[in-house]
């Protein structure tokens, strides 16, 4: 069995299988960061205005700050739904190899 091959095969069906969610990934934070970016703007605004005080600044982004925590969680469920797939899509390739180099049907969804 040539390793090399095998191993190159592999990172290949492994990556393919990953960039479908690193695509979902951007455009997810984009549209975080956009949201962060913009609540950070008003808040300079108003506070540059004199319509909210620093306390109320300071509170504002820490409330964004909070808002944030979930889309963490977004994102590492997203991460490991990418992990899950590139090793799903490896282990394939190496059934698929195993049983063309043995004869031996090994199952692999």
């Amino acid at each position: 069995m040539d390793t090399i091959s095998l191993i190159k095969n592999m990172l290949t069906a492994a990556t393919g299988a990953a960039k479908g969610h690193a695509k979902d990934l951007e455009n997810y934070l984009k549209a975080r960061v956009k949201l962060i970016a913009d609540g950070t703007a008003a808040i300079a605004a108003d506070l540059l205005k004199r319509k909210i005080t620093e306390e109320d600044a300071k509170f504002a982004f820490d409330e964004i700050r909070e808002s944030e925590k979930t889309a963490v969680l977004a994102v590492e469920a997203t991460s490991l739904a990418a992990a899950q797939d590139a090793i799903n899509a490896a282990l394939a390739v190496a059934a698929k190899a195993l049983s063309t180099a043995t004869g031996i049907a090994v199952p692999f969804p």
